[in-house]
């Protein structure tokens, strides 16, 4: 009998749905995940001017929020992947979408700049489960065959839910001007994905590799050296998964600083520094999303042709030569863009950067692959958060400190792909195995 069948279920079905329900259930949930990861970080990034001005405080404190949010994400990976891996899932996965909501909700209702640091922190938290229940689902429930693609298609919803979040804002700024339309905005995502998270906890099914596994443990049929351990995560470091664990937290923060150099300053170079207007400078955000959503899948689909750390490497090397070339024409005074933004090699140069950032159409697969059921969450989540904090928190901080000018922060994103390139060469690749509840 296979083990994404309980002992009752008939043929083709799974935890009492038909299987192409429970396929099509886990895979919108997550879907709506990763979607829900990007809408809540690009709550920050896109309106920074605004809340700044709003709030009476320095860019650079806009920027430490965003800082002390990738480091609560790190908490909130590792308590969130550790419960989807005691708990279940499903269960973990509604809290933290439920966590998403209520944040963005008291965001746009934050009084202060500490209210709202705090907020954000709270965001971060609940950010913290997502990505690593979502990619557990998935691996546990989906085909070998093409599982890159799809997995990639899955990430894509990531800068999605970045578009949508231009979308919302935007429109809300129009309709209720600077100060309070990115309050709105907050409001209506926050809003929306309180309903999420009231679905996800009638509908998803809980990952039947889950369960088995858990049956397996209960009737004591899992042999020693594949149990749990009695102390949080330290399933990551030993059983030979320490080395694994300890190089996708470095890939996970070379990706999240090639990412979050443009998320956190694309849009203030865009408006404070070139002096477009918002309606231009959303559009030019809008492209290097668009570009970005397109290379998670075309990765992940190169990723089950040539394998994950190839298919990683190759994307990589698409953000070197964008980081480097717009780094050349900020060192030579050249990184202008204007109206005709289209014939601007700056422009250009940053579409390349956000085709670099195809690498995380890999790593959520990559990562699934190569931790067994007992710590699939945790490993991901690990991994992934922990690369969040360094790279999408620490990094745009210390990259305005070092650099001292938005144009040169924006630039030193070349050091995550080139990070990402090298690191990759020596990271494990399980690409395609077949996936077991006890393993």
């Amino acid at each position: 009998m296979s083990l994404l069948r309980t002992p009752e279920a008939g043929p083709g079905v799974v935890s009492g749905l038909a299987r192409p329900v429970y396929l099509r259930r886990i895979l919108v949930f997550a879907f709506l995940g990763t979607l829900f990861d990007g809408a809540e970080l690009n709550l920050v990034g896109y309106p920074m001017a605004y809340i700044a001005e709003t709030l009476h405080v320095s860019t650079i404190q806009i920027v430490q929020i965003s800082t002390l949010q990738g480091f609560a994400s790190i908490v909130g990976g590792l308590v969130c992947g550790w419960l989807g891996d005691r708990i279940g899932r499903r269960w973990t996965y509604t809290a933290s979408v439920l966590i998403f909501g209520i944040a963005a909700i008291l965001g746009g209702l934050a009084p202060t700049y500490l209210t709202f640091m705090l907020t954000r922190i709270l965001a971060g938290v609940g950010m913290g489960g997502l990505f690593g229940l979502a990619f557990s689902m998935f691996a546990e429930s989906w085909k070998t065959a093409r599982r890159g693609a799809m997995g990639g298609s899955i990430q894509a919803m990531y800068f999605t839910g970045e578009i949508l979040t231009e979308g919302v804002v935007y429109w809300c700024t129009l309709q209720f001007g600077l100060h309070d339309g990115w309050r709105a905005g907050y409001v209506v995502i926050g809003v929306v994905t309180l309903v999420i998270g009231g679905l996800a906890a009638l509908l998803l099914p809980e990952s039947e590799q889950w369960l088995a596994y858990r049956r397996e443990l209960a009737a004591g049929r899992v042999p020693e050296g594949m149990r749990e351990a009695k102390v949080p995560l330290v399933d990551l470091f030993r059983g030979g998964y320490a080395a694994g664990t300890v190089l996708f937290i470095v890939l996970a923060s070379a990706m999240f600083l090639t990412t979050n150099s443009m998320i956190a300053y694309l849009t203030t170079f865009l408006v404070s520094v070139q002096k477009l207007p918002l309606g231009t400078a959303s559009l030019i955000v809008l492209f290097g999303l668009v570009v970005t959503a397109v290379s998670y899948p075309a990765t992940g689909w190169l990723s089950d042709v040539i394998r994950r750390k190839w298919a990683f490497f190759v994307s990589c090397l698409v953000g070197i030569v964008g980081f480097g070339w717009f780094l050349t024409l900020v060192a030579t005074g050249h990184a202008h863009i204007g109206h005709d933004y289209w014939a601007s090699p700056a422009f250009w140069a940053l579409m390349l950067c956000a085709g670099g950032s195809g690498g995380f159409g890999v790593l959520g697969v990559w990562m699934a692959e190569f931790f067994p059921t007992r710590i699939r969450s945790s490993g991901s989540n690990t991994g992934y958060y922990a690369g969040r904090g360094i790279g999408a928190g620490l990094f745009p901080l210390v990259a305005l400190g070092i650099a001292g000018s938005v144009p040169m922060a924006l630039a030193l994103g070349v050091v995550g792909p080139v990070v990402g390139a090298v690191v990759s060469l020596f990271a494990p690749d399980r690409t395609g195995r077949e996936i077991r509840a006890v393993e």
